[in-house]
């Protein structure tokens, strides 16, 4: 399974060819599941599944190295647009602001990245046995999980406790985008198939960032996880992001901690659900218990792929280095899109680069994330 992390994605996706390797061989087809950017990941990883893992993760490594900001977003000029719907809609006229960024290009990008006839055939045939999206709707306020899958694959029901849905559907480029579109940056996108379940959606990851509990819903015994944040909780900032004033963080230092929050949280938090659950198992089992209870539960294995605790802020530090270098004299004027991300990202504090490593599809950091991701830490 792989969580959501915008541009940190590249990261993920280094990662993921770091660690199928390492993982156990089963007699199942994968059932692959993702979040946000690692929505794109887990779809590219399925659609180009025939060339051979090891082939497939180097072909999505590729990809996001050379994707560019001109790729993913619309032109500088629609800020325009997008500041004067803001003045409209705040004095009252009739106009509405979806989000802050135009990101329309992304349709036709994952159009043309992605073979979905491929990855179609992939599912028919068994050679993986289920790929699955998660995405919040608007509506409901839940996440709705949309799979695609073998028929020998037994699609999950409804989760109460999560308010998790199932949906089985055939998997487009706007199950993709709606599980990607970030609240106030990217604009909800309209789902339309199935038509029992159309409507508005947004990022999967506002209720659902590192999807466990559907992994765990397919009946996984084995669960690759793959995130851009420690699986452990951070005791101790890092000594050169800690502010020297008395000054309070302000709205973008606070923009990157709900981000972490989102990334990270839930995930740490399952992670040691499992641990705990494990646990107790092995000491039942080592008690000779014999109970119907016991004997019908199952080990979780794990095997995690991200950074360790002090690596933790490294892509932040990419990004911020990245946007330094090429933001800095007239490279601004060369490369417009990274000015306006960095001053959507609060400007030129170091410890800013966290909010600015979601948002910079550049060639320079991704293909670096990427590089970071391959040498992940596993655990």
């Amino acid at each position: 399974m792989v969580s959501g992390a915008g541009a940190r994605g590249a990261y993920e996706a280094g990662a993921i060819a770091s660690l199928l390797p390492h993982l156990p061989r089963s007699e199942h087809p994968p059932i692959l599941v993702g979040t946000s950017a690692g929505a794109l990941n887990v779809v590219a990883l399925a659609a180009f599944a025939g060339d051979g893992y090891k082939a497939a993760t180097h072909r999505i490594v590729s990809l996001w190295s050379t994707v560019g900001l001109d790729d993913v977003f619309g032109p500088v000029g629609t800020l325009v647009g997008t500041g004067l719907r803001y003045l409209g809609q705040a004095a009252g006229l009739d106009v509405t602001l979806p989000s802050l960024l135009d990101t329309e290009r992304m349709h036709d990008l994952l159009d043309s990245l992605i073979c979905w006839e491929d990855l179609h055939a992939n599912i028919r045939s068994g050679a993986i046995g289920a790929v699955a999206v998660t995405a919040t709707s608007v509506a409901t306020r839940g996440t709705v999980v949309f799979v695609e899958k073998h028929s020998s694959v037994p699609l999950p029901p409804y989760d109460e406790h999560r308010n998790i849905t199932y949906v089985e559907t055939e998997l487009t480029v706007e199950h993709v985008l709606a599980s990607a579109a970030v609240p106030v940056l990217f604009r909800p996108v309209r789902v339309t198939e199935p038509a029992a379940w159309a409507g508005w959606y947004a990022d999967g990851g506002l209720q659902l960032n590192t999807p466990l509990k559907p992994a765990l819903a397919f009946g996984a015994d084995t669960l690759g996880v793959v995130a851009t944040q420690p699986r452990h909780w951070i005791e101790r900032p890092a000594a050169d992001l800690v502010p020297c004033d008395d000054e309070p963080p302000d709205v973008f230092g606070a923009a990157a901690l709900i981000l972490r929050a989102l990334l990270s949280d839930r995930m740490i938090e399952d992670l040691h659900q499992l641990e705990v659950r494990n646990d107790r198992l092995m000491r039942i089992r080592a008690a000779g218990v014999d109970s119907a209870d016991v004997t019908s539960d199952r080990e979780i294995r794990v095997r995690f792929a991200g950074p360790s605790l002090d690596q933790a802020y490294d892509l932040g530090r990419l990004a911020y280095d990245v946007y330094s270098r090429k933001a800095a004299g007239v490279g601004g004027l060369r490369h417009p899109w990274l000015s306006v991300l960095g001053r959507l990202a609060g400007g030129t504090r170091e410890d800013h680069g966290d909010l600015l490593s979601f948002l910079l599809f550049d060639p320079d950091f991704t293909s670096a994330a990427a590089e970071l991701g391959i040498a992940a830490t596993h655990e």
